[in-house]
């Protein structure tokens, strides 16, 4: 790892621009970027929450805030994705994140690398084409889905990494059950989760499920931490407060840490999960 001070990386998500934005929550994460050293910053996905021109022109400026700060990756969100545009893909499949290319990043899946880190983002946004959708109607325009060949694609990505690389999936969907809504975010999640743990990741980042979540997860393939950010929004689930997540590691651990939202500021919280690096 490049240097002697810890890697840091702060991960916001869910901000939703529209009716559930909440300026003081936004303005409370950016005095975090701005008042802490961090490497780089994640953003993982529902920057809106229709999807809309307005939405995306304030979300946009949001980010350029953060990205006057470090370095960024930015992966879209359910709530981004335009999932009329090819109903269970019947339609123009092109057109499902034509305003976040427009408004955020062109890259559906970018790879950003900084000194000591590695980031890769996969779409898990996929509307209502096959690969998100079950017979169940409640995860329509809802569930998330990954692909072999994505997987392949952030596996060739990370081989390029250093080995001493803080190495970040990142992802939309929640990758573990939650807690409160008793969900998974992702269609076939087990085989996903074996999918992660064989490219070697140390962190995968999500969002979705609106609860923050620090958690190691053990597959046969290997171990990584899960950093579940919750929302910036009013779309808090169970009345928890509003929370970002901190990710930080050096030589020998790797560590999330949940700051929830308290008196106007996020400060650190009692979540948080830490492995050792091999």
């Amino acid at each position: 790892m490049a240097g002697t001070a810890p890697v840091r990386v702060l991960h916001v998500s869910d901000i939703h621009c529209g009716h559930p934005f909440v300026a003081e929550h936004v303005a409370a994460a950016l005095a975090v970027a701005a008042t802490s050293r961090f490497d780089a910053i994640v953003v993982s996905g529902d920057f809106s929450q229709r999807a809309r021109v307005h939405e995306f022109e304030q979300a946009r400026a949001i980010l350029d805030r953060f990205r006057a700060m470090a370095p960024t990756l930015e992966v879209p969100g359910n709530h981004d994705t335009a999932w009329w545009h090819a109903p269970f893909g019947w339609g123009d499949a092109g057109r499902l994140h034509e305003r976040y290319r427009a408004y955020i990043n062109e890259t559906l899946e970018p790879v950003v690398r900084v000194p000591g880190v590695c980031m890769v983002g996969l779409n898990s946004a996929a509307g209502m084409l096959p690969q998100a959708v079950t017979w169940y109607p409640r995860d329509w325009r809802v569930k998330g889905g990954l692909l072999p060949a994505q997987f392949a694609s952030a596996g060739r990505a990370f081989a390029n990494a250093a080995p001493s690389d803080l190495r970040l999936l990142v992802v939309h969907h929640n990758v573990v059950r939650g807690r409160l809504s008793n969900r998974w975010g992702l269609k076939r999640p087990k085989a996903a989760l074996d999918a992660m743990a064989a490219l070697g990741v140390h962190v995968v980042c999500t969002g979705h499920d609106h609860e923050e979540r620090a958690d190691v997860v053990e597959r046969a393939g290997g171990r990584f931490l899960v950093s579940a950010a919750n929302t910036l929004s009013n779309r808090m689930r169970g009345h928890r407060p509003s929370a970002l997540n901190v990710i930080e590691a050096d030589a020998t651990t790797v560590t999330v840490r949940a700051w929830t939202y308290d008196g106007g500021a996020f400060v650190p919280g009692a979540t948080q999960a830490t492995i050792r690096r091999p």
